[in-house]
């Protein structure tokens, strides 16, 4: 018997083998999942290469005028004597705020300023007195010669007309002495005739010549009359400056002491009262503001007040994202705003509102505000000067590779 090379079993399978190629079957999700997975990391990889990396540091700011806030303050301690304005009120520039009473009743060798101010009181109603009374008699005095100036220009002119009527007289008794001249020549009249009306003829220029030595002692007590009241007048006016210049005085003496006593503050701007802290009778003291004035210009500007660690990155233009105190941005968003302005030097938090809670030197940081919280009940709502705020400024932008391998880049550099 032959020996075979293949088992019956073997040799039967070969029959029934079919036709073609063999391809190892493959479940049909595992495409799906390979091309969601390349995905990934093609997106991954594009983000790490793409993708931005921002620092951010939180400062603290508050809302201010774009003109500035005028605080009226009192330049020494003292006591709020009356206030002039309303909060919201209009002023202008260089109107009465606020008085204060510096010295509180005293001057400064702690004499009683009431009791001067009273005394200069009765001293400028004692010249007021006196001023009244000298222009009384002055002018009972002034009237009197009035009347008498009058009587004389009345007696003068009474002689005037006497003048002119005895002129009249003296010249018919000229013709009439012509004519008896004339008759007596002629024979139709007497010597005597001629005599009497020369003697008539003489005695009226006697009469005339009477007259005006009269009339010139008339004018000339006329002239001296007029001399008279002109000295009293000039001496009345004399009198009564004198008065007024002691009551002058006594006036800038009260002046001073007033101004030794209360002082009164007037505004250094235009604009609107925004805020008043101060009531009558209440302590007023330099560090404490007693009116705020908005100007009338008005430009919301937020200021941010930035530690030195926080100051390196930020410059003109650096965004800022907003978060104001008065609309908490998890309910009402943040708003926007862009550098204008860093300052050179630090501001000592002294000088600075307690409210702020800065306790090192920081650097101010202006910003413009572009967009104000715009959801909710927030939008439209108005940003007032004073209101607090924190801000997040942008400090740093990197790359998300650069991050990643931030240390295997410094590892490179050391």
């Amino acid at each position: 018997m032959a020996t075979k090379l293949f088992r019956d079993e073997a040799i039967e399978a070969g029959r029934d083998r079919l036709t073609g190629t063999v391809v190892a079957a493959t479940p049909p999700g595992s495409r799906l999942y390979t091309s969601i997975v390349a995905g990934v990391v093609v997106v991954l990889v594009a983000l790490l290469c793409l993708g931005q990396y921002a620092t951010r540091v939180t400062v603290r700011g508050v809302i201010a005028n774009g003109g500035g806030i005028a605080r009226v303050h009192s330049p020494a301690p003292g006591e709020v004597v009356e206030v002039h304005v309303a909060e919201g009120a209009r002023v202008a520039r260089g109107q009465p705020l606020v008085t204060v009473s510096l010295t509180q009743g005293r001057d400064a060798h702690g004499e009683g300023v009431a009791s001067r101010l009273a005394e200069i009181d009765r001293q400028d109603q004692e010249l007021q007195r006196q001023q009244g009374l000298a222009s009384s008699l002055g002018s009972a005095d002034t009237a009197a010669l009035d009347r008498q100036k009058a009587g004389l220009v009345d007696s003068i002119a009474s002689m005037a007309r006497q003048k002119s009527f005895i002129g009249g007289q003296i010249a018919l008794a000229q013709r009439d002495t012509e004519r008896n001249i004339r008759l007596a020549k002629e024979g139709a009249g007497t010597q005597r005739q001629v005599e009497e009306s020369r003697h008539a003829l003489l005695n009226l220029r006697l009469d005339l010549e009477k007259l005006d030595e009269r009339l010139m002692t008339q004018r000339e007590s006329l002239r001296q009359l007029d001399a008279q009241i002109a000295a009293r007048r000039i001496g009345s006016e004399q009198s009564q400056s004198q008065v007024a210049a002691q009551r002058a005085a006594l006036a800038e003496q009260r002046a001073q002491l007033l101004r030794q006593d209360r002082l009164t503050l007037t505004a250094p701007v235009g604009g609107m009262v925004a805020d008043i802290g101060a009531r009558p009778g209440q302590r007023a003291e330099p560090d404490s503001s007693l009116v705020s004035v908005v100007p009338a210009s008005r430009r919301v500007e937020i200021e941010l007040y930035a530690p030195s660690r926080a100051i390196g990155f930020v410059k003109p233009g650096s965004e800022v994202r907003l978060l104001f105190d008065a609309f908490p941005y998890q309910k009402y968003g943040a708003g926007k705003g862009h550098v204008t302005w860093v300052s050179d030097v630090p501001t000592d938090p002294a000088s600075l509102s307690k409210d702020l809670g800065i306790t090192e030197p920081v650097f101010r940081v202006r910003v413009a505000l572009d967009a104000p919280p715009q959801h909710g009940e927030a939008a439209g709502q108005a940003i007032r000067p004073g209101m607090t705020l924190s801000a997040n400024l942008l400090l740093e932008r990197r790359r998300l590779w650069e991050v990643f391998l931030d240390p295997v880049l410094r590892a490179l550099r050391g």
